[in-house]
């Protein structure tokens, strides 16, 4: 008899093993994905060009408005903003690669505070420092290219930092381009 159900049975257990690996994967893949390096804009952040972040911010219909201080400029991101943050300054070193940016904002809605948080943690995970509860708080998320995200949303003043801890830097070549200047001076 056991000869007769055998098939049946082999049969049974390979649908059991093939229906629990179908859900496990299914499980896999609703699992959210984490970014795993920072971005501003949609941008990644390391080795980020001024120039280009400012096309970016340029599509997306946002421009620069003058600064004073040499390596900064800050934008405006409308009466709204984005979930409150209405300001935006970038700073660049020398080369033109931003090192830090500050997005800031007095958000005075609490549901807007905690979004953002939020919208953090499902981005980019759990903070590497600090806590967020229910999206409040302040936390940084460190990632392996040396960038960096800072939240502080624990109270009105919301300041959101992204840091490039070691920018791009264009080496000088010692050397003088004599065709580039004839073209310059022509």
């Amino acid at each position: 008899m056991l000869i007769k159900i055998a098939p049946t049975l082999i049969m049974f257990v390979f649908t059991f093993f093939i229906g629990i690996a179908t859900l496990a994967k299914a499980e896999s893949d609703a699992a959210p994905k984490v970014a795993e390096v920072a971005e501003l804009f949609g941008l990644p952040l390391n080795d980020l060009s001024v120039s280009q972040l400012n096309k970016q911010l340029n599509s997306m219909g946002l421009s620069s408005y003058p600064s004073y201080k040499d390596g900064a400029v800050s934008y405006s991101l409308g009466p709204e903003g984005i979930l409150g943050v209405t300001n935006a300054t970038i700073y660049s070193n020398g080369s033109g690669y931003v090192r830090q940016a500050l997005l800031s904002g007095v958000v005075e809605s609490k549901e807007k505070r905690k979004a953002l948080g939020d919208l953090l943690t499902r981005k980019y995970g759990n903070p590497s420092e600090g806590a967020l509860n229910n999206g409040i708080g302040r936390s940084k998320w460190l990632f392996t290219d040396g960038t960096m995200i800072e939240l502080h949303n624990t109270t009105y003043d919301v300041s959101l930092m992204y840091v490039d801890g070691s920018p791009k830097v264009v080496a000088r070549s010692g050397q003088i381009d004599v065709e580039a200047l004839s073209r310059k001076n022509q």
